[in-house]
């Protein structure tokens, strides 16, 4: 099955196991008996230093007689699909891998699907408008046709493996065999993502994450190559993301009946039961959803992540799977019979505030730990193998005057009438443990305004191991007001030991969520820039070869144009506007004071004025009068010698 999300699920056939794959290729195995984690593996192949990431996945299994296998059992396979065009089959028993094929696809494969028990048959299809056809015994490649123009979204192999439903933008029914085209159908407005078969292969199903319906389509009958209407639609009230199908109990040789389960995006569970006599005729059940408490937070609520029919059980049932990823808690609920409405059933929930919340039970290992102050604390669901070590109530740091964040949480938990859980832990003579956002806050994330915050230069990383761990558990649980909290962190020396210390597939979801929060809120670019910096810095060989971060950097490249189209605009108007200023204001201040004239007058005697206008005309009309003698003496001497040379010459 294929999900847009970043973890996938799925229960195999005989719905005994949940798996639970991510984009990073880590596979878990649940046993939906008891809910145990049974195995749990990697998809990268030996000696390769860059997981492609995982795109889709499948069960299959190896028929008996071919098997080997010393209990003589079929053989489970999980086939997983990556960016790079490859697929392989991992063994669930023993998880590792059995086979992979690199010759598939040019592109990024979109969908794998195996046959029924009595078919030994992988399929898949990718970008390239491709499908092929695999041996699940030995994973060579049989055959490989194209199928349309368009990029193939998903692939449903019917249980006797003679034909293929293919989703794009549109759907087909292939044959298998002939690679000729069946049937063709209009599909939905975006490519379909789900698909299903009834079990006598009468109906093919489908949705889109575009589309709140289910389609079903007749799949039976001559040839043709007109497009089909859809047989019936189901209503929901969200979009479908996954679908399942089985055989009704009332079903008689008169009247074909069977089940069709969907899983909305919003983790709603519907169920309904659809009757063939000349047209389909559908019924709702029963919806399924996860009772929340009031209490909680919207953040922390459960959902269901994965559900299918139960083909063991007696009497009709549902396997539902809902909670945590790392851990989810796995119930199997009865269906009532069919009556005129449907039925709601809830399933309860009762969240204590998130998964970082004491444990009622004290561990042995936290027993025998002699750090009391200093309890371990796995945090994050997905980041199982990370440890953090927390100090509550350090009275060094209150000596030192800290901002007491974790205090002011225990004050604000007092004055709104709720008992502190460090408190409550203490009366029972247990060790200490703080919630999450008080963790946050002893790790001095957030710092006091106008106290600077004293960064020792030996120090080798100062918190950046702690901002790591937390930072990988925000991004795998898509934590957003954590990862606002670690987006708020300025210091580029934690930052750059932050983001170097990530493993590459988080760094890719980094750069994700840095340029969707770039796209969506401008303003903030010199905030996220220190982080993307960071990022180009120590991941770029990964970030440059991934397919998967290809978006992301053309939308980050785009982000950085659509910036710069602005700056030589207003370059140019900095500059007009510098002209005019220059050009209404005087150049030299002094000429501007003198052209405005004096300030301060002083009056004098008149008499005074008089005389002294006198002086200066007596001073003024001595030189000219002396000028005007020297110029006749200049003249006279210039006649007497112009006539001595006349005399001469004659």
């Amino acid at each position: 099955m294929r999900d847009s999300s970043r973890l996938r699920f799925a229960f195999n056939p005989a719905g005994s196991t949940l798996a639970v794959v991510t984009d990073e290729g880590t596979i878990r195995l649940f046993d939906t008996g008891s809910g145990r984690l049974q195995v749990e593996f990697a998809t990268r192949p030996e000696g390769a230093e860059v997981s492609q990431p995982c795109t889709c996945f499948a069960w299959a299994s190896v028929p008996q007689q071919i098997a080997k296998s010393s209990r003589g059992s079929a053989r489970q396979l999980i086939v997983v699909g990556n960016g790079a065009g490859e697929v392989a089959a991992f063994d669930t028993a023993l998880g590792e891998e059995v086979w992979r094929v690199s010759s598939c696809h040019q592109g990024s494969v979109t969908g794998v699907a195996g046959a029924g028990a009595g078919s030994q048959h992988i399929y898949s299809v990718g970008t390239d408008a491709m499908a092929c056809t695999i041996d699940a015994l030995n994973g060579k490649l049989q055959q490989q046709f194209e199928a349309g123009k368009h990029a193939l979204t998903c692939v449903k192999a019917a249980s006797d493996g003679q034909s293929l439903l293919l989703g794009s933008s549109g759907l087909a029914v292939w044959d298998a065999v002939t690679r000729q085209r069946l049937y063709k159908y209009p599909g939905h407005v975006t490519p379909a993502d789900a698909l299903a078969y009834s079990p006598d292969g009468q109906y093919a199903l489908s949705s889109s994450q575009g589309e709140r319906h289910v389609a079903v389509w007749k799949a039976t009958g001559k040839a043709s190559k007109k497009t089909k209407p859809a047989a019936a639609l189901l209503s929901m009230e969200q979009p479908p993301v996954q679908l399942d199908v089985a055989a009704a109990s009332n079903t008689t040789a008169k009247i074909s009946c069977f089940n069709v389960l969907a899983v909305s995006t919003a983790g709603r569970v519907c169920v309904w039961q659809c009757e063939v006599l000349d047209s389909v005729k559908s019924t709702l059940r029963a919806t399924i959803q996860i009772e929340n408490d009031t209490m909680s937070p919207p953040r922390s609520q459960e959902s269901i992540l994965a559900a299918c029919f139960d083909s063991v059980a007696a009497e009709e049932a549902v396997l539902v799977a809902w909670g945590l990823s790392a851990k989810p808690t796995l119930q199997r609920i009865m269906l009532p019979p069919l009556s005129s409405a449907p039925s709601s059933i809830d399933i309860k929930c009762q969240t204590a505030g998130g998964v970082l919340l004491p444990s009622k039970h004290k561990s042995r290992s936290a027993q025998a730990n002699p750090i009391k102050d200093a309890p371990m604390v796995v945090v994050g669901a997905e980041n199982t193998g990370h440890v953090v070590m927390l100090k509550a109530h350090s009275r060094k740091r209150q000596a030192e005057g800290s901002n007491g964040s974790a205090e002011a949480a225990l004050d604000t938990q007092q004055a709104e009438g709720q008992k502190p859980v460090a408190e409550g832990r203490e009366q029972q003579g247990q060790d200490v443990e703080l919630t999450l956002e008080q963790r946050v806050n002893a790790l001095q994330l957030h710092q006091t305004p106008g106290v600077p915050k004293a960064v020792d230069p030996a120090s080798p990383s100062d918190k950046a191991v702690s901002v790591t761990v937390l930072l990988t558990q925000a991004l795998r649980a898509d934590d957003r007001q954590l990862l606002e909290k670690c987006f708020a962190i300025s210091n580029d020396r934690v930052v750059k030991s932050t983001v170097q210390q990530l493993a590459p597939q988080d760094v890719a979801r980094l750069l994700q969520v840095a340029v969707q929060r770039l796209q969506s809120s401008p303003k903030r670019g010199r905030q996220i820039a220190t982080w993307l910096r960071a990022m180009l810095l120590h991941h770029t060989a990964y970030l440059m070869s991934a397919p998967g971060v290809q978006a992301s950097l053309t939308g980050l490249y785009q982000a950085i144009e659509a910036r710069l189209a602005l700056y030589k605009p207003l370059v140019s108007l900095q500059g007009r506007l510098d002209l005019l200023l220059s050009q209404a204001a005087p150049a030299d201040p002094l000429s501007a004071h003198l052209a405005q004239g004096p300030l301060i007058y002083h009056d004098e005697d008149e008499s005074l004025q008089e005389v002294e206008v006198e002086d200066v005309l007596a001073l003024q009309g001595k030189p000219d009068a002396e000028s005007e003698s020297e110029e006749t003496a200049e003249s006279d001497q210039l006649s007497t010698s112009s006539s001595g040379d006349e005399s001469e010459g004659d």
